[in-house]
């Protein structure tokens, strides 16, 4: 599997180009709200999309995650583009250099309006979903539609795949793909199954008791429990037998659990992690990230963490050993993203600043540096 060296990013959202080099295993994105650290993290999992558009709507759903209702499918594709490109030449580039060899990912293509009759016989939708759509009142008059292709390329041979869809799509149907690289959204711990990859494993089921302890002395076990209802609970057991469902802890225990879960399902690839600190009080950091660090390492995992935490930040270069003077490695970048006006006077743009952690970690001793600046 792939580690990234560098990456370029063209037209993605509110990014119109971007360069970043000299990745490192554990790569800190911060900066200000806004600064596109969420796209960034978007643009490497689109680099392994294999021009799947099932994987694109994957990618877009992150965003809403905790809304249980289906947003505009065709809405949220459409505003992955670039805002200040034409509506009629819609172009997103990615490029990266990895350990073995280039990945590109392009996808292109134009939206014009049409008639609904015409959408409607060109759109995704089942058969009775077009018959309940011709009865609506509300069926609109024109539709927009794209049409362009998916270009992918890991490895020697690209892979170009033609795609089209309509405004009334709001779903993209079709089999689900293995996940080269793996995504931790701020609020996924409360809406994901926090046991699947570590009560088969003893070893890893060890680990992460462990680690809870530090939140709460007296648990001795992580499993399944069989409720009332005849459903499955997820549930800790304490040194008193007590049985309590994850429901009644808080959200810290939840996010280590699915932070070490994606842990597992990134072996020897890629882990993002978009606000590593939401869900963990920061009495924690110091002693829960050189655990997930150590682990990332074991397993060969590259991570790649946004944060707006300076705490975060802090803890995460306490890991790096900077106080020992004999200490060689480098394990930590931290790439700053920055809003700013377009050289040609256009809109915005998203720009990087990116050093190694010892630099950061002199310059917040020596000076109190603002990195997320």
């Amino acid at each position: 599997m792939s580690n990234i060296k560098s990456i370029e990013i063209n037209q993605l959202r509110g990014i119109k180009q971007l360069t970043v080099s000299d990745f490192s295993k554990i790569n800190l994105i911060v900066g200000d709200n806004n600064s596109g650290k969420t796209t960034f993290l978007e643009a490497i999992q689109l680099l392994f999309a294999k021009s799947q558009l099932n994987s694109i709507r994957n990618i877009i759903k992150q965003r809403t995650i905790l809304n249980v209702n289906d947003n505009s499918f065709y809405t949220s594709f459409i505003k992955m583009f670039n805002v200040e490109q034409n509506d009629q030449l819609l172009d997103i580039d990615i490029y990266a250099e990895s350990n073995n060899g280039p990945i590109e990912f392009e996808m292109k293509g134009c939206e014009k309006a049409i008639f609904g009759e015409e959408a409607l016989q060109l759109s995704n939708m089942s058969s009775r979903q077009k018959t309940y759509y011709k009865k609506s009142s509300a069926f609109p008059e024109t539709v927009k539609l794209f049409t362009g292709s998916i270009i992918s390329k890991n490895g020697k041979i690209p892979i170009e795949k033609d795609i089209r869809l309509t405004s009334l799509d709001n779903t993209i149907v079709g089999a689900g793909n293995r996940k080269e690289v793996q995504y931790i959204p701020s609020f996924g711990h409360l809406r994901y199954d926090l046991l699947q990859n570590i009560v088969d494993n003893p070893e890893y089921k060890q680990l992460a008791i462990s680690i809870l302890k530090q939140f709460d002395d007296s648990i001795v076990d992580i499993c399944y429990t069989k409720s009332d209802d005849g459903s499955f609970l997820e549930s800790i057991i304490t040194e008193d037998g007590v049985n309590m469902p994850f429901s009644v802890y808080g959200d810290g225990i939840k996010k280590l659990l699915y932070i070490l879960n994606k842990l597992f399902e990134a072996t020897d690839s890629i882990l993002l992690i978009d606000e590593i600190e939401t869900g963990l009080h920061k009495k924690y950091y110091g002693k829960l990230f050189p655990v997930v660090f150590e682990l990332a390492k074991k397993l060969n995992v590259q991570l790649f963490i946004a944060t707006h935490s300076m705490e975060a930040i802090d803890a995460t270069l306490e890991y790096g050993e900077y106080e020992n003077v004999r200490n060689i490695n480098e394990p930590i970048r931290v790439i700053t993203l920055r809003k700013v006006d377009s050289n040609d006077g256009k809109g915005s743009n998203v720009v990087a600043r990116n050093v190694t952690g010892k630099y950061v970690y002199d310059n917040r001793k020596a000076f109190e540096y603002e990195v997320r600046l």
